[in-house]
């Protein structure tokens, strides 16, 4: 060794030798615990987006339509049988207008709405869960796969987690505070615009909407069933001009619906498997948009996920009846509307039931870990949720979720394969 390189081994063997103080360390770390989950689950939908990945078929179809149009043109019939909310559109014009034609314009909006969507969460888990399910809750909702990739995908599905989350907070906040005009009419107007941006949100609207209602009749509240039935009515009237323009979007064709045609329950059922059709659609939820998929097998995987659903909403229900049916009634208007052949529950079009599937199974967890009262339980049930999605998320860091299929110049260049699906 020359004498050049002595400071240099010295160094290092000095640093080698100091002692990590992870005793000072830990606390600091459980201390600012929800900051960091929530800063993380910034991390990895900011990663993804800037990974800038080609546009596959979907987004380039929709990336065509808004780009080469003039904004007279923009809500007339959509080619390629694509469909997204007018507000969508919009946004995606002016983005493209102002910051060119290019993909990280394009998946902007979809980033602002899976950030937004982070703290919307928070603020909602903060107001229905109990502490250690809500730490649960939240580390769920940054390290879901869907919901990071949806964040930088040219499509709404993204912004429909967001819209949902914002109606189901401010319906929480006028629950717990008296209703005065001013905080109707703010819901009221809200409603009424998010419509236009998202449209499962009619769902989370009639859901929350028709709980206020009724939870004002049962306590004799004439006046504020009154007021919530005119807010109500906004919301009508709002719902039936997007509706209006989207069947305009849309072209009036059965092409989406042929498409979507094994999203819809048989009707009449014709045998057993049609007949259950409502059972394996809520089992597929826990694979498909929540992605809890592990070595047990997909079966298995979402009957325990499921399980833990069922646990947390006997425990939600026994706690707070209203907050329960508010969390669980717009998945109930998006099954009402499958079966009448409205809208198709599957996948990524029920992203926007994630955020209430993620509270009831982060109370699910907390109810049955409290009450076992095992070291061991806990850790089998939080490797059970945390574990895979969590690695996940890490590993896409350094290597991007991609996906496979046409680009937008209509050539079959693959990006990567979506995750594998079961077909319950």
């Amino acid at each position: 060794m020359n004498n050049g390189s002595a400071p240099v081994w010295y160094a290092l063997r000095k640093l080698a030798q100091r002692k990590v103080r992870l005793g000072a360390l830990l606390p600091l770390l459980w201390r600012w615990r929800i900051e960091i989950i929530l800063g993380l689950g910034v991390l990895f939908r900011v990663a993804q987006y800037l990974a800038d990945r080609p546009l596959w078929m979907d987004e380039g179809s929709i990336a065509l339509n808004i780009e080469r149009r003039p904004f007279s043109e923009l809500f007339s019939e959509l080619t390629a049988t694509q469909l997204a909310p007018p507000g969508f559109l919009f946004v995606e014009w002016v983005a493209v207008r102002a910051l060119g034609e290019n993909s990280l314009a394009l998946r902007l909006f979809p980033l602002v709405g899976g950030i937004a969507a982070v703290f919307l969460f928070y603020c909602v888990s903060l107001r229905v869960l109990r502490a250690q399910a809500e730490l649960i809750a939240v580390g769920l909702f940054a390290v879901s796969d869907d919901l990071i990739y949806f964040a930088s995908e040219v499509k709404q599905y993204e912004t429909d987690v967001a819209a949902g989350l914002l109606c189901s907070l401010m319906a929480l906040e006028l629950a717990s505070r008296p209703a005065s005009v001013a905080r109707l009419c703010a819901f009221g107007v809200a409603g009424a615009t998010v419509l236009w941006f998202s449209h499962p949100s009619a769902f989370v609207l009639a859901g929350t909407g028709t709980v206020l209602i009724a939870s004002a009749l049962a306590r004799r509240e004439w006046r504020r069933a009154h007021l919530l039935a005119l807010m109500s009515l906004l919301w009508a009237a709002s719902f039936a001009g997007v509706y209006a323009v989207s069947l305009e979007l849309l072209g009036h064709k059965r092409d989406m619906w042929n498409f979507w045609s094994f999203a819809f329950p048989p009707i009449p059922p014709s045998s057993l498997w049609d007949a259950t059709w409502m059972l394996r659609r809520f089992l597929y939820l826990f694979i498909n948009p929540l992605d809890f998929l592990t070595p047990l097998g997909p079966t298995l995987s979402a009957l325990a996920a499921a399980s833990l659903f069922l646990a947390g909403s006997a425990s939600m229900a026994r706690r707070d009846k209203r907050t329960f049916w508010m969390l669980v009634a717009p998945g109930l208007f998006a099954l009402l509307a499958a079966y009448l052949q409205l809208y198709p529950f599957h996948g990524r079009l029920v992203l926007f039931l994630v955020p209430s599937l993620l509270l009831l199974i982060a109370e699910g967890t907390a109810c049955v870990g409290e009450a076992a009262g095992s070291r061991t339980l806990w850790a089998l049930l939080l490797g059970f949720l945390f574990l895979f999605s969590t690695l996940g998320a890490f590993y896409h860091l350094a290597q991007p979720r991609q996906r496979y299929g046409l680009n937008r110049y209509g050539d079959n260049r693959p990006t990567a394969p979506d995750p594998p699906r079961f077909p319950f």
